[in-house]
């Protein structure tokens, strides 16, 4: 009788659930139809993911779109997401890479980050380290882990900046800030060696433990190296 009792209650619970959604995405239709931005953006996601539509990328551009249209960033953003891979729309690079200027030009984070990818990558340009710096230094600033650490390899590699070994623990420090276990591999390794920082193999262990506490290998191997 209770396991019954138990089936049942959670039976309306699910159907509560499910209307509860259902009232959801009727709200953002709603919101996205009267033309908030917002809520446009909020239906592509849906159809992109299938959260209580079916999953339909031409849908989800559609709504991208009329964000887009009206100078929305994130709606830019993510139809040049979709112009890029090609999802819902033609394959077109190109009219990507005008969408993540427009984006990043008014600040949108991930815009940035992506557009110093394209650049570094040479995804439908030509490679260029310089351009890729700028974009990626914009993302940094606005503290996206991700870019803090793009910055600080493109300061220790000397790619699109000059080399500043100084600059690299700056950045790698503001990723490791974020607990990025790379990033702190990374500052061990600059303490090890000297680069940029006073030479202290105790800030080396230090570093490369709490890499380790979060399962970076090259951390273990360096640490393992230095307690020898």
């Amino acid at each position: 009788m209770k396991i019954k009792r138990a089936a049942l209650i959670a039976s309306v619970l699910v159907l509560l659930a499910s209307a509860s959604a259902q009232e959801d995405t009727n709200a953002w239709i709603a919101r996205a139809k009267a033309g908030d931005p917002a809520a446009q953006v909020k239906m592509g996601q849906m159809y992109v993911f299938g959260q209580g539509v079916a999953r339909d990328s031409s849908e989800a551009a559609k709504w991208f779109r009329k964000a887009a249209d009206q100078n929305y960033a994130d709606g830019q953003y993510r139809l040049g997401v979709l112009y890029e891979v090609g999802r819902g729309v033609p394959l077109d690079p190109p009219t990507a890479l005008r969408l993540y200027k427009l984006a990043a030009r008014q600040g949108h984070v991930d815009a940035q980050y992506d557009l110093g990818a394209v650049y570094e990558q040479g995804r439908g340009v030509a490679k260029d380290d310089v351009a890729a710096s700028k974009w990626y230094l914009q993302a940094a600033q606005h503290g996206k882990k991700e870019a803090e650490m793009k910055m600080a390899e493109l300061y220790e590699q000397g790619r699109g900046v000059p080399q500043n070994y100084a600059e690299a623990f700056k950045w790698y420090s503001a990723a490791a800030a974020h607990d990025d276990s790379e990033a702190k591999f990374r500052l061990g390794r600059l303490y090890e060696q000297g680069l940029g920082v006073p030479q202290s193999t105790a800030q080396a262990i230090q570093w490369y433990r709490q890499a380790v506490e979060q399962g970076n290998a090259e951390a273990k191997l360096a640490l393992r190296a230095l307690e020898k």
